[in-house]
């Protein structure tokens, strides 16, 4: 008996096998597949469900079953709501239908967005030490000013991220560091489709700065980075004197990277060390690159650059610049930071030019003692010129000067690279006395830049530049110290330096200068908008004032070295139009 039981198991168990090595030779049956489909009114809506629910990642799955894909139905409503809603449309209708007739399935998700919610009322409220600081009262004011969600526009999700990231970061930049958000609200209402957002932010305790503690650095003392700070143990914090610290570190060429920061775990306030971390480049540096510059066309530059001479930190850089109107050479030579972010610069260059038929052979030797500021280096200079000036083929005039002067330069914008509101600018004084120069000469220009956002996507700029020379005439005055003007960052719509005092067919520098401009941009997306402008000035040698004006529109865009223009204007003077590119700022 136990036998036969054994056998027939056995028997059992061998046709088992041969039935599972029959399935594993057979296909085995797959799922129904499906075709997502949204219906929105719009196709930013449409492509925002059509891409991120779940639904659309499973429409090829081989194990899909018809009750899996009905959940999934019930999930993407319910999923469809919420990427809505986050999208400010609260009162959303959303369904589903499926068509099994079609081969694949039709899966159509239907959507109603409804109106779409707006901020109907924002309130700011504030506590702790900076709520009662009377000399805190600009920051808040500037705090309530540029809170990003304003009245009237749509209430989103990432908007109002955003807008509580940006408010923490603005009131944190100065005095009070720890700055958090207490407790926020969105009181959303979705009969009328108005938000009502109340925001209570903490200051957090007062926080002033403490010792400079640098790190990182191998080839090069501590001392070189520690004597570009302008940070003044005991005083208050400011997030921008560490961003000024950082640009003064990236800035001589001795580091890849810098961060300058108080420690992110310091939360008590009062005395905080600041810590400067470095990573040093490389102290050799080669550069070339080819370009293309409306007023000069194409332009060749080479460089090269040792910021550790001898093993000493003294920087050398020696350049090369080529294109049709300039061909120069310079080396310059920059001794290591002192005490005071402070250094002393020697330079030699030599310069061929040939602009508005005046030609131009120039060496020159210079030497000045510079100390780091909010925008170009102010410094104390002296300098030797050297020029030889041939007009329309004429024969050579010989000229010489040695100058004396000063050079302050000042800035105070809300970023480094790409800044809205705030200004900057530059002031020179000097002059040449008679016995060292052909003709002796006082020398004095101003330059701003006032920059003004007039809304969310909306700036205005505002640009003013001046010189005189002060001299019985401008004949035996090197050029290099008298005023021509005209091009892309001077007066649109005239050709680079062809505004000046004529003689012949040249163009020659005169002894005064005076140019404005207004430009107005309106930004279509975060990084390209269109902007319109009005360029007037002139540069003269005797006689009255006479400005000619520019008027012209180009495109805008951002970019990690700054804004990049693309311009084209009308010079009614010589009743012509100029494409002009530019990029950056002249600071």
């Amino acid at each position: 008996m136990l036998r036969r039981c054994v056998r027939a198991a056995a028997a059992a168990c061998a046709a088992a096998l041969v039935c599972a090595a029959a399935l594993a030779q057979e296909p085995g049956p797959t799922g129904p597949k499906y075709r997502l489909t949204v219906e929105a009114p719009t196709k930013e809506l449409r492509e925002l469900l059509g891409k991120g629910l779940q639904l659309s990642r499973w429409q090829d799955d081989a194990e899909m079953t018809p009750e899996l894909l009905r959940r999934l139905a019930d999930e993407g409503v319910r999923e469809a709501r919420e990427a809505l809603a986050a999208q400010g449309y609260f009162a959303a209708l959303v369904s589903f239908s499926l068509d099994r007739d079609r081969e694949p399935w039709a899966l159509t998700l239907h959507v109603q967005p409804g109106p779409r919610t707006v901020v109907s009322t924002v309130e700011l409220f504030f506590t702790g030490p900076g709520a009662t600081d009377p000399e805190a009262v600009d920051l808040l004011r500037v705090v309530r000013r540029d809170w990003l969600l304003r009245p009237d526009q749509p209430f989103t999700q990432e908007a109002w991220n955003e807008a509580k990231r940006e408010v923490v970061r603005s009131l944190s930049s100065w005095r009070y560091a720890a700055a958090r958000i207490a407790s926020s609200r969105a009181r959303v209402d979705p009969e009328t489709s108005r938000a009502a957002l109340e925001v209570t932010l903490d200051s957090g305790p007062a926080f002033l700065f403490g010792s400079v503690e640098v790190r990182g650095t191998k080839r090069y003392r501590e001392e070189v980075a520690g004597n570009l700070s302008p940070v003044k143990p005991g005083g208050t914090y400011d997030r921008k004197v560490l961003e000024l610290y950082t640009r003064r570190l990236l800035e001589t060429g001795y580091f890849a990277s810098a961060r300058v920061d108080i420690p992110p775990e310091a939360r008590e306030g009062g005395a905080t060390p600041v810590r400067a971390s470095v990573i040093e480049g490389n102290s050799q540096h080669f550069e070339g690159g080819v370009s293309y510059n409306t007023d000069a066309g194409p332009r060749l530059e080479l460089s090269h650059r040792n910021v550790d001479l001898f093993g000493t930190a003294w920087r050398g850089k020696s350049q090369l610049l080529l294109d049709q109107l300039t061909q120069e050479a310079s080396y310059n030579l920059d001794s290591p930071p002192r005490p005071g972010a402070t250094w002393w610069t020697a330079s030699t260059g030599a310069k061929h030019s040939i602009i508005q038929e005046e030609e131009n052979t120039e060496l020159s030797l210079g030497l000045a003692h510079s100390w780091a500021g909010a925008g170009s280096p102010t410094a104390v200079l002296a300098s030797a010129v050297a020029e030889e000036q041939r007009i329309s083929g004429e024969a050579a005039d010989h000229r010489h000067a040695v100058y004396f002067g000063i050079r302050i330069g000042f800035r105070d914008t809300d970023d480094i690279v790409l800044p809205r509101r705030g200004y900057f600018g530059q002031v020179t004084a000097g002059g040449a006395p008679d016995e060292l120069s052909t003709r002796g000469f006082h020398r004095g220009t101003a330059r701003i830049t006032l920059m003004q956002p007039l809304g969310r996507n909306d700036d205005l700029l505002l640009r003013a530049e001046g010189g005189i020379v002060v001299a019985r005439s401008r004949q035996g005055i090197p050029s290099t110290f008298l005023f021509r003007t005209g091009g892309d960052q001077t007066v649109r719509g005239y050709a680079f330096e062809s505004l000046g005092v004529r003689q012949d067919d040249a163009v020659l520098g005169g002894r005064y200068l005076a140019i404005g401009s207004v430009e107005y941009t309106h930004w279509f997306a975060p990084i390209w908008g269109l902007a319109a402008f009005v360029d007037g000035g002139n540069a003269w040698d005797t006689g009255d004032f006479d400005p000619v004006f520019g008027v012209g529109f180009g495109a805008r865009f951002r970019t990690p070295i700054g804004p990049v223009r693309l311009d084209v204007a009308y010079g009614e003077e010589f009743d012509s139009w100029r494409l002009h590119f530019s990029v950056g700022f002249v600071f």
